[in-house]
């Protein structure tokens, strides 16, 4: 068996070996394992059932990840991203008052571009078209936006609808959790304590239940029910309606580029890269774009690649093996469902801001950026907090960046110009 898997994923060209290899799936489950709670916790605010929530997320992210080890070949773990479910509970559901069926519509069709996209491979022409100085700025925007949701969740800040009113009590009761666990992550991540995020949001659930600390958020959503309960309510109809297609394309945005920067940058220091490029990135996009739309249909958001594959590959995971590893592992997680609806919502809040940390581009780099590309990013994060929307951002980088050409009299991208004229219509006929 042992030479079997060695020669299957060629684990011994890579300078790895089977046991680095397993070791490294282990590790890479450690590492993204808090999201089969953290999910169901986020989607139960859009009125989903916990229980619908995580079959569907333990079920399309074990697919998906073994998948991608035994067809890409590459040890890179997808699961539900948090920056989507999120935004799919607290603006398309909470401040848009669309229902979490004609969301989950929404994710469907954004994998479904994808999908298209990626076959017809104008993926590089698109990516291609977006600015590189602004690339670092769609992935701050996420980052600000998962932060806002953390600090509405504790109650730091206080909104109605999309629009901020004020402030909250910096030690209320939703704030301590927040604290506590955000705390507890950057502690066991500095002395490298595998599974930090999920330690984390046990400790804090724990205090939670302990103190009576905002155990209310954990009881959002109605009854559970049977696990299978949550598979074809998607309502697919939403594609008829021109008020949705910025919501589509927003999905759409967020997984389809933050999937390329995650499969470029995870590997760019290791040999997993041929000739300088990614063996197999089509067969992987086709993997994450397929396993958005399956998701959907049984009843959670985008499914996007994970950027704590990065444990697994730091440990010495080099190919397909480790992916496969740690999506057998992620089977065996229906073992806890019960344990995750007790989990309170504000447990999570830590878990959000550290995710946000990571997808913020280093200090160094952005100080490095010319003036007017500060500018456009700066703006951009404005416009995030202005309007708790990350396609506004996207939007205003669009235009700037679209505008700035013209002015220099260079032609501008007739994809990124594309791109704008999608957004502005769909914003259009939302408001419309």
């Amino acid at each position: 068996m042992i030479e079997w898997l060695d020669k299957y994923f060629g684990v011994r060209e890579k300078g790895s070996s089977v046991q680095v290899e397993c070791l490294a799936g282990v590790s890479t489950f450690l590492a993204l394992s808090y999201i089969f709670i953290v999910n169901p916790a986020i989607l139960s605010q859009a009125g989903m059932s916990k229980s619908h929530v995580l079959f569907a997320t333990i079920l399309t992210s074990a697919a998906a990840t073994i998948l991608m080890g035994l067809w890409a070949k590459l040890p890179f773990a997808l699961a539900p991203g948090m920056e989507i479910n999120a935004f799919i509970a607290f603006f398309v559901v909470g401040s848009l008052n669309y229902s979490w069926q004609q969301a989950l519509g929404a994710v469907f069709w954004s994998g479904v571009l994808f999908v298209i996209l990626t076959a017809l491979r104008l993926r590089e022409k698109i990516i291609d078209a977006i600015p590189q100085q602004m690339k670092p700025g769609l992935s701050l925007c996420v980052g600000v936006f998962l932060c806002l949701v953390a600090l509405k969740i504790a109650g730091l800040l206080r909104y109605e609808g999309i629009t901020l009113k004020g402030f909250g009590h910096p030690l209320g009761g939703g704030a301590i959790p927040l604290y506590l666990g955000l705390t507890l992550i950057l502690l066991l991540e500095k002395f490298k304590v595998r599974g930090a995020v999920l330690l984390s949001i046990v400790v804090t659930s724990v205090f939670c239940h302990v103190t009576g600390t905002a155990i209310e958020a954990a009881y959002a959503a109605p009854a559970s029910g049977a696990l299978f309960g949550g598979i074809g309510g998607i309502d697919l109809r939403v594609i008829f309606e021109p008020k949705m297609w910025s919501i589509i394309l927003i999905l759409f945005f967020i997984d389809f580029y933050g999937s390329v920067a995650k499969l470029i940058g995870l590997t760019l220091s290791t040999n997993i890269l041929v000739g300088g490029r990614l063996p197999r990135m089509r067969e992987a996009l086709l993997i994450d774009g397929t396993a958005t739309t399956v998701g959907s249909v049984f009843g959670t958001s985008s499914i996007v690649v994970y950027v704590e594959s990065a444990v697994g590959i730091g440990t010495g995971g080099r190919t397909g093996l480790t992916a496969l590893i740690c999506g057998l592992l992620m089977i065996a997680s229906f073992l806890v469902t019960p344990l995750v609806e007790t989990i309170p919502l504000a447990a999570t809040t830590g878990a959000l801001i550290f995710v946000a940390i990571k997808l913020c581009p280093p200090v160094a780099e952005l100080l490095r950026f010319p003036k007017v590309d500060l500018f456009v990013l700066v703006t951009m994060q404005f416009i995030v907090i202005a309007t708790f929307a990350i396609d506004h951002a996207m939007l205003v980088g669009f235009f700037l960046y679209t505008a700035l050409d013209i002015l220099a009299r260079r032609a501008p991208n007739p994809y990124l110009i594309g791109s704008t004229i999608c957004l502005v219509l769909s914003l259009l006929l939302r408001l419309g």
